[in-house]
């Protein structure tokens, strides 16, 4: 019996939901077509967005004209800033290609429960002689949209949210409101100074890449140059807040927290940051040579308070190893020596000579791998290779990465070292400048002063550097306890 019930019920639900499609089905086709199509999408305008020629925006009583010059818009009236390309192309991009959602009333009597009694008004003018003319109002009570008309007829439409935000243009929307408006490949120089006082600069030169000029003159620590590059192109103003200031000292711009300058060729900045607003999450900006005044997010520019220290990548100098031809390394009263030889074979030397003959440039063909040289190592008069074979070769390597791995601890740019070196390392080159020495002078009895060529670097490091695990001490003392082993290191 309950089986049979089950059953019954089962056709008496599928029954009623046949009924239910049939009765909408019938509902359907008794709508007239202008209610169906209502819910389909209104084509306001369609234009070719290459023809388009001249934008005008009113809005918040200013007018403001933009006009195509080739491929490019510029503003020729309004006001004296830089254009937010992007958004310009955004707003023409989107009349050109305008849809309504719906019609909401074909006579209003009352424009302003639309916002469209005082609406930003955009304007595009084609060079065929065709205008585009439209009035943004308010969005709509859910948000999801806007209210426009187009200039002088009476329906009024809906358009999507993100349509409507980009047409509802104003000054601020407008303007290009990043820092500096290039890609992070395109800066030339960066320079932050903070309290009156210059934490860094770095420059990008031909010859020599990124490099820091001040507080000393060092290689650049690329990883960290990078991460503030990116943040520094990336950097946007949040609001503009007052034009033609009269008292900076009421934003702290008298006396700014930071001054950063930025260099993208001879495209140049200089952003003043001063006090911090109320919010705690905003600073008030201005760039110098204007007298506007904005809010930034310093958060935002992550790289003003990293101290130079962290801006240079610490080596003293460090050549690669098979520029280097012999190496002094002068430490507890002794001489180490390192001597590196290419060896050539006879093939190798005949067509060096022939080279030599038709290149009177005196350099090697660029692009010479390395890897296929082959070269004999020699520490203390030992021949590594002949010793222990590979293994020999590459602890006398680790050994080499010890010695140019002394790096700065911390940087002293106005001391004046005296006094005899404690340690001192002398490489010969087989590239410009051909020798180059690096000597440590006693700064205190826990760090030194570290001289290069006879001119102090501005760099401070510990002595205890030397003595580390990984330090010079004691991987020579690993080397040659191996070297001299009886141990089979040596490759057959």
């Amino acid at each position: 019996m309950r089986s049979l019930k089950l059953y019954r019920n089962i056709v008496i639900l599928v029954v009623l939901f046949l009924g239910l499609i049939g009765a909408y089905f019938a509902i359907k086709n008794r709508l007239p077509a202008e209610e169906e199509d209502s819910y389909k999408q209104i084509e306001v305008y369609k234009l070719d967005k290459e023809k388009a020629e001249e934008l005008t925006i009113v809005s918040g009583g200013k007018t403001f004209v933009l006009k195509k010059n080739d491929s490019e818009w510029q503003l020729v009236s309004g006001g004296d800033f830089e254009i937010n390309k992007v958004q310009v192309e955004s707003i023409v991009s989107n009349i050109c290609d305008l849809y309504a959602s719906k019609e909401v009333e074909s006579d209003p009597k009352n424009l302003g429960q639309y916002g469209l009694d005082n609406p930003v008004t955009v304007t595009l003018k084609f060079s065929d002689g065709t205008v585009a003319e439209i009035e943004v109002g308010d969005q709509t009570p859910t948000g999801s949209g806007y209210y426009i008309r187009e200039k002088g007829k009476n329906k009024v439409y809906t358009i999507a949210y993100y349509a409507g935000n980009i047409l509802k243009a104003n000054e601020n929307s407008i303007r290009n409101r990043f820092v500096l408006d290039v890609t992070s490949q395109d800066v030339t120089e960066l320079a932050v100074t903070k309290k009156g006082k210059r934490s860094f600069k770095l420059v990008k030169s031909d010859d020599k890449g990124w490099h820091m000029t001040e507080p000393i003159e060092a290689s650049a620590n690329m990883v960290r140059l990078n991460t503030a590059l990116e943040a520094l192109v990336r950097a946007e103003v949040i609001d503009y807040i007052e034009k033609d200031v009269k008292d900076l000292s009421k934003y702290g711009l008298d006396n700014p927290s930071y001054v950063v300058e930025a260099a993208a060729g001879s495209k140049r900045v200089t952003l003043l940051i001063g006090d911090v607003k109320e919010n705690n999450a905003e600073s008030y900006g201005m760039f110098e040579g204007t007298n506007e005044v904005f809010t930034i997010n310093p958060g935002t520019l992550g790289f003003l308070d990293t101290p130079a220290l962290e801006m240079m990548d610490g080596f003293i100098y460090a050549p690669y190893i098979y520029t280097v031809t012999d190496l002094d390394f002068n430490i507890d009263g002794r001489t180490i020596k390192i001597k590196i030889e290419e060896v050539k074979d006879e093939t190798q030397t005949q067509e060096t000579d022939k080279s030599d003959e038709s290149d009177t440039s005196g350099e090697s063909e660029e692009g010479e791998n390395e890897e296929e040289k082959k070269y004999k190592h020699y520490i203390d008069g030992i021949d590594v290779e002949a010793k222990k074979g590979e293994e020999g070769i590459s602890k006398l390597r680790n050994f080499y990465s010890t010695i140019i791995g002394i790096t700065a601890s911390e940087i002293e740019p106005d001391a004046t070292p005296s006094g005899e070196a404690e340690i001192s390392i002398v490489y010969h080159l087989n590239t410009e400048p051909g020798k180059v020495t690096v000597e440590f002078i006693p700064r205190d009895e826990r760090t030194y002063y570290a001289v290069k060529n006879g001119k102090y670097t501005g760099i401070v490091v510990r002595k205890d550097a030397f003595d580390a695990e990984d330090g010079p001490r004691k991987t020579y003392e690993e080397l040659m306890k191996f070297l001299n082993s009886e141990d089979e290191g040596k490759e057959e």
